[in-house]
């Protein structure tokens, strides 16, 4: 009974637009997080916020001994309930953003990471990967630092970390699950690790839970500049409009950039509408730009002048602040595309399951 429980919750989460497709990794990591009772609830439960009753005639379960049984799932991370002093609503999480996340939030080491950490790492080279690259339409994009930006460069609202950061509302940090996973499983980096930004309702949910902690417009920019120093992408949601999430992506952990650098799926992450543009009388050969560019875009060619592989490139900008001969700025690309509405985006990422 247990692993036809599980075999239906993993059929269940592949049918969101980042699924789960079925693998001896997959199931290791559903057992470790559900209960045989809890997979064969899970796999009744929507993905869209629900009251408790509604979810009593969908499960065949008493609201009396559903409630304690979903509260159970939401201290693990597997299931999400609205915030305090709103209406109680509950929905499965999915994989992304969800419980391939919420254990390594908190940044606490215990056993539960430590066995999950090397399994998404192996599920990610074998089916996992595939999944978040193989897309109509990327469901993250870089997004610049304006400062970065050439003088007179066109940049819309959106577009840039500030204004996303300025327009979200509670704003909380917690520990990044791509270098907590790659950590735990021997393949970890230097990078500061509690620079994971989530906003609106999921975030209230990350504190409530112990996930993640609040913070303030000015300290949630300061850990962005931050982050930016220290030569992290900043990529969020690919859609117009107020974002849920800001990752502080680096080139040897992040599962986007290394699904789009390693297994080669451009729509892994969309790039930035802005790529460096060298002027090479500036440019004095020192190297430290290539040596910053997470995904390999920069060499220095003939004369020790930096060269910009403009199809390579995410257009981060993390080059621009440490050029030594002041010789990089972001300018607009010349094929800058638009950046999808909300509703856009969710019809092109429920098309690929169809």
């Amino acid at each position: 009974m247990s692993d036809d429980a599980y075999e239906a919750l993993a059929r269940h989460l592949d049918k969101m637009p980042i699924g789960a497709p079925m693998s001896e990794e997959l199931m290791e990591i559903l057992r470790i997080l559900f209960t045989p009772e809890e997979a064969e609830l899970g796999s009744k439960l929507p993905f869209m916020n629900t009251d408790l009753d509604s979810l009593s005639s969908m499960t065949g379960v008493p609201a009396g001994e559903l409630k304690p049984m979903l509260d159970g799932m939401v201290s693990k991370g597997t299931v999400f309930r609205s915030a305090e002093g709103e209406a109680e609503k509950y929905r499965l999480l999915p994989t992304v953003v969800g419980f391939s996340e919420t254990p390594f939030w908190p940044g606490k080491d215990n056993e539960t990471v430590r066995k999950l950490a090397p399994l998404w790492r192996r599920y990610f080279e074998s089916s996992f990967g595939r999944e978040l690259g193989d897309r109509e339409v990327p469901v993250l994009r870089v997004a610049p630092v304006q400062e970065e930006v050439a003088t007179g460069s066109q940049v819309l609202p959106f577009e840039t970390v500030r204004d996303l950061v300025m327009e979200a509302d509670y704003r909380v940090v917690a520990y990044c699950p791509c270098r907590q996973i790659q950590a735990y499983a021997g393949k970890g980096c230097q990078h500061e690790r509690e620079n994971c930004f989530h906003f609106g309702s999921m975030g209230r949910y990350m504190v409530e839970r112990g996930m993640g902690r609040e913070l303030t417009l000015e300290e949630t920019l300061e850990k962005l500049r931050e982050a930016h120093e220290e030569g992290l992408v900043f990529s969020t949601d690919n859609y117009q409009g107020k974002v849920s999430t800001i990752c502080c992506c680096c080139g040897c952990c992040c599962v986007f950039i290394n699904t789009r650098k390693e297994l080669g799926y451009a729509n892994a992450l969309a790039p930035s509408n802005y790529v460096p543009h060298v002027d090479g009388e500036a440019c004095v050969g020192c190297g430290t730009c290539e040596e910053r560019c997470p995904v390999g875009a920069i060499t220095l060619g003939e004369g020790e002048t930096a060269v910009v592989d403009v199809a390579r490139c995410l257009g981060c900008g993390v080059c621009v602040p440490t050029c030594s001969g002041d010789a990089l700025e972001l300018r607009r690309r010349e094929d800058a595309r638009e950046i999808p509405a909300l509703q856009d985006f969710i019809a092109a990422q429920m098309r690929k399951k169809k």
